[in-house]
């Protein structure tokens, strides 16, 4: 039954939302003497209903809105061209002074903006969470990266803005204007100074929103365990036991199996750690917290578990380095001299090194130094020239340019600092590998390669009966359209269970099934835990603080509905980003399912949309109607009832077209999601 109780909650939630809307033009036209006719919440057919005094009050079937039908005024919704009948009635709204008719028009947006504030200020005013504004892991060759922004990176502030979030982070990137430059105030481990950080968000053809490539930060809370694929034997997990009150584990300590665990610090440690004794059984150290990160008695003591080593597994084909895309600010790469279309041909004096083994060979010379020879292009020269450069390598972690990509992503060596493509034509095939035995060759060309749909294990093992899908269905990832890069397969491939992949090879009609193989030396920093971003624990604040505090908040949505739709017309955002009934709906049942707290946040935010939306200067919406009264206001009379007739049926059309799209995005989302 708590699905129908959450159900309800959306319900009274946002039918109370619009009927604080109404309630404001309600008290504003009885103030002022104006007759109310009927007072709706919701469109259409009648539900329920019934008549006090010289008003009728209803709940309609059409929960999509309402309004207040005022004597003067014509149409069901209360907007449109004056009732003739009541043109000398000294209670009818059109005969109110012009601004007894603004208060009116304007009191249900005020009352939004009233409720959202108040709702703000309940959140506030208790113990809260949100993501932290550290980075994760930064997207390689983005504007971050070339900025100079590293994984592990606290960011202290955004434009002067102290103790940020990461929200505050999507916010000033999402909203920010073409050529804006934004300046982050950084703290970096080792060094006592904030760094100031600029960085110009891009806008890419095949993104909604501006970006700079940053990935929060994850937390050491461990929220699920997928055996990946060159782990034949998973590894048993201790999970708490499914309850009403859920938790989580959080590790605590780590290191090599046969020595003591060294105390887990954050979860770019436990990457190097992980990292670093990749050939070795792993003990960790867990224990039970709640959602909010607080400590979970159990009478057990420490909970272990040892996680095996992890291989790669390889199709057995080999890319050729391509010229280096972008360097990290402040990078080894940068200080050694390496330069933007320089191509690696030589790694301490070898020329046959994979790209993809590069990543970790930079970790594991971390602090000693390593040779390079490049090719670079010389201006005047019809041939590039081979320099050698000598570059230290920092010990960054590996898993950066390894897994969890995006999926055009180059391939990024976060020990140099540098990035670079691999372009989907195989250069080599080793002898014996899977590829050779599938009879892929050197010089043929990648087109796509098809991943089946793929089951994975429940995190509790078989006893728990529920299927978990990591591929829902067969996905195609295209490299000839450039919306999939090599690394992103690789990366994808190691974390699923040992297939057959389909390749389509350029010129051949059928495609190839190539099954990878784990390779025995070469082993992954990977292991197979998936964990929570990293939360801080906000403390709740006092009755005033938290008003003022709700109404900075309040101010700040205000700002950002109006720079979305100033970003929306300019093309800074898609429209893809908008959501109708449909979507509003999931989004409220999920925060219904938080708690009261999250919930009132989402209704908060609602009520801010509404206010906004609503007072956009469109008829017959409420900023419709209060241009249509300064325009009075400046003519001293009325406008003409034409142009009060086209700009309604005008109105009427963009705001119905509108709704008409949100919803198609719904639909489209939701199709995407479960069928495509």
């Amino acid at each position: 039954m708590i699905w129908l109780w959450n159900i309800a909650k959306v319900a009274l939630g946002l039918g109370f939302v619009i009927f604080i809307h109404e309630l404001g033009h309600f008290l504003l036209a009885k103030w002022n003497g104006v007759k109310v006719e009927k007072f709706s919440i919701g469109f259409g057919k009648t539900i329920f209903g019934f008549t006090r005094g010289e008003t009728e009050y209803v709940l309609a079937a059409i929960p999509l809105g309402g309004f207040v039908k005022m004597l003067g005024e014509g149409g069901e919704a209360g907007e449109g061209i004056p009732d003739a009948a009541a043109a000398g009635d000294p209670r009818a709204f059109n005969n109110k002074p012009v601004g007894a008719r603004m208060a009116i028009i304007s009191a249900g947006v005020i009352m939004n903006l009233l409720l959202g504030m108040a709702c703000f200020a309940y959140v506030f005013g208790r113990e809260r969470e949100e993501i932290e504004a550290k980075v994760g892991r930064v997207v390689a060759g983005s504007p971050a990266f070339e900025a100079g922004l590293r994984a592990g990176d606290e960011i202290e502030g955004i434009d002067g803005l102290k103790d940020v979030s990461y929200n505050d982070l999507q916010r000033a990137v999402s909203l920010s204007t073409r050529g804006q430059v934004i300046h982050f105030q950084v703290k970096r481990e080792g060094t006592d100074a904030l760094l100031d950080l600029p960085v110009e968000p891009r806008r890419d053809a095949s993104r909604d929103r501006p970006t700079i490539g940053v990935i929060s930060g994850a937390s050491l809370e461990v929220l699920d365990y997928q055996a990946p694929a060159g782990t034949p034997e998973p590894a048993t997990i201790p999970w708490p036991p499914e309850s009403s009150d859920p938790d989580v584990l959080a590790i605590v300590a780590a290191g090599p199996a046969g020595e003591a665990p060294a105390p887990a610090t954050s979860n770019e440690w436990f990457q190097r750690v992980s990292a670093k004794h990749r050939d070795k059984p792993l003990d960790v150290v867990f224990q039970r917290r709640t959602f909010g990160g607080k400590p979970v008695e159990v009478a057990s003591g420490d909970l272990k578990a040892t996680l095996p080593p992890n291989r790669f597994v390889d199709f057995g084909l080999r890319f050729a380095f391509e010229p280096i895309r972008a360097i990290q600010k402040g990078s080894p790469a940068q200080a050694a001299g390496f330069k933007v279309g320089d191509r690696i041909v030589k790694v301490d004096g070898r020329d046959d090194v994979d790209p993809l083994r590069l990543p970790l060979d930079c970790f594991d010379h971390a602090g000693s130094p390593m040779t390079f020879e490049v090719q670079r292009a010389v201006d005047g020269k019809p041939a590039p020239e081979t320099v050698a450069l000598t570059v230290t390598p920092d010990d960054a972690t590996p898993s950066e340019g390894l897994l969890k990509l995006e999926p055009a992503e180059d391939l990024l060596i976060p020990g140099l600092g540098v990035t670079f493509p691999l372009r989907p034509v195989i250069q080599s095939v080793v002898a014996d590998s899977p590829a050779a035995k599938a009879g892929l060759k050197a010089g043929d060309v990648i087109d796509a390669v098809t991943i089946p749909a793929t089951r994975g294990r429940p995190r509790r093992g078989a006893e728990s009966g529920k299927e978990v899908w990591l591929v829902p269905r067969p996905q195609t990832l295209k490299f000839d359209d450039k919306s999939t890069s090599w690394p992103f397969v690789f990366a994808s491939v190691q974390t699923l269970p040992v297939q057959a992949l389909g390749f389509t090879i350029h010129g051949r009609q059928d495609p190839v099934s190539v099954r990878p193989e784990v390779v025995h030396d070469w082993y992954s920093p990977d292991r197979g835990l998936d964990f929570m971003p990293a939360y801080r624990t906000m403390p709740p604040l006092a009755f005033v603080a938290a008003l003022k505090q709700g109404v900075t908040e309040t101010i700040d949505k205000v700002s950002m509905m109006y720079a979305t739709i100033r970003s929306l017309g300019t093309g800074q955002v898609s429209f893809n980003q908008t959501a109708g009934p449909i979507g509003i709906g999931r989004i409220a049942y999920a925060a219904a399912k938080s708690g009261l707290s999250e919930f009132l946040n989402f209704l908060g935010f609602i009520s801010i949309n509404l206010a906004v939306l609503n007072f956009l200067p469109i008829p017959p919406l409420d900023g419709g109607q209060m241009l249509f009264l300064i325009a009075e206001k400046v003519r001293g009379r009325p406008l003409p009832e034409s142009a009060l007739i086209a700009g309604t049926y005008l109105g009427l059309l963009l705001v119905l077209f509108l709704m008409v799209f949100a919803t198609y995005q719904d639909v489209y989302r939701l199709l995407k999601e479960f069928f495509l």
